[in-house]
């Protein structure tokens, strides 16, 4: 069996054709493109009470108002006829880091957009094979504590001791894919998206530091490895298993010694975390006392690194996902249009969400 990055191809599963109208699917199309009904309903040049009672249930579309829904929302037809079952962002499912005041209408955007995503992973892991699965549900009080999950979980990905070289990498090679996402807001660092059998899929805001993508992506695992339902100390939890998973107690706390500025800085590029992060880490250990951790936190002020830290930390760059399309289109003879008719989107949707810079795409 061939394989690409340790991505296996497997025999292909033919789809049943039912075709039968979901308005369940035209509410998520409709919310992926940041639509309200009223707004759709401008663009079809249509009553919102007849678009409401189509994403209701109560009447099916005709051909004509169907091809004009696939125009505008830019879905192919065969999208409206799918049975997927749909998540919201706020359920059990899906945990995020999120401040407060974002509008509804930016989360239904999200929630749909997330949705779609799962299932074109869904269809394209029809035939193909990720890395066998690392990642399980662990009980916060029976191990003792997100730290003790944490070096769990770093035992499990046999990770050495030290800083996580690239844990994108490690992420992916325990059976995850990864993708870098505009939120459209900088107020949303992360979701976290698992919905068995399929692989745990984690969406991590593409416009943040690289430091800040690094942590934010150790949050999401914590909640999905110990979060099965929400509970009010969730963040707390997700936060200290980040931590740990990416500045193990045991490798750190000789470095959080006669700290300055300056030595944060160091520490930033060796453990690819921010300066605040290890300031955190320096108040979690108590490897420093309290006034000289107040200290170093007036200093960070009063040069401007609360806003821009020194030391950029290059974003890790995903690449399961990309390579689960390319085994369809070098393995499989796959042609671009065909793989869209698989997807239910155009070509240059495909490009805009799938395309490798360095991949040269058949058309």
């Amino acid at each position: 069996m061939k394989t690409l990055g340790g991505i296996r191809s497997k025999q292909s599963n033919s789809e049943p054709k039912v075709r039968k109208f979901n308005p369940e699917m035209l509410t998520v199309a409709r919310r992926s493109r940041g639509l309200t009904q009223q707004e759709l309903a401008i663009l079809l040049s249509m009553q919102q009470s007849h678009l409401s009672k189509v994403e209701a249930g109560m009447l099916n579309p005709p051909d004509q108002m169907l091809e004009k829904l696939s125009r505008t929302l830019r879905y192919q037809d065969d999208f409206f006829y799918r049975s997927d079952q749909c998540f919201g962002i706020e359920s059990a499912i899906i945990f995020h880091r999120m401040r407060k005041n974002i509008s509804r209408k930016l989360l239904d955007k999200i929630e749909a957009e997330v949705n779609v995503y799962r299932m074109h992973i869904e269809r394209l892991l029809r035939s193909v094979e990720l890395n066998e699965s690392r990642f399980s549900s662990y009980d916060v009080d029976e191990y003792g504590g997100p730290a003790n999950i944490a070096n769990a979980i770093r035992a499990l990905w046999r990770l050495p001791s030290g800083p996580v070289k690239n844990l994108v990498r490690a992420v992916e090679e325990a059976g995850a894919i990864v993708i870098p996402y505009d939120f459209g807001t900088q107020k949303i660092d992360g979701l976290g998206h698992w919905v068995p059998p399929l692989p745990p899929i984690f969406f991590i805001n593409r416009n943040i530091p690289g430091d800040r993508f690094r942590f934010s992506l150790a949050h999401e695992v914590g909640h999905i490895v110990m979060h099965t339902r929400p509970k009010p100390e969730m963040e707390k939890e997700a936060n200290l298993f980040a931590a740990e998973l990416l500045m193990p107690s045991r490798d750190i706390v000789p470095s959080l010694q006669a700290l300055t500025l300056s030595k944060l800085a160091d520490l930033k590029a060796y453990w690819k975390v921010a300066m605040a992060a290890l300031i955190y880490r320096t108040e979690a250990l108590k490897t420093l006392p309290a006034h000289k951790i107040l200290y170093l936190r007036k200093q960070m002020g009063k040069v401007g690194y609360r806003t821009k830290e020194p030391v950029d930390i290059p974003r890790e760059e995903p690449t399961s996902l990309s390579e689960v399309i390319e085994i369809y289109l070098r393995e499989f003879g796959y042609t671009v249009p065909e793989l869209c008719k698989v997807l239910s989107i155009y070509e240059d949707e495909f490009n805009g969400l799938y395309k490798r810079r360095h991949l040269m795409l058949a058309s």
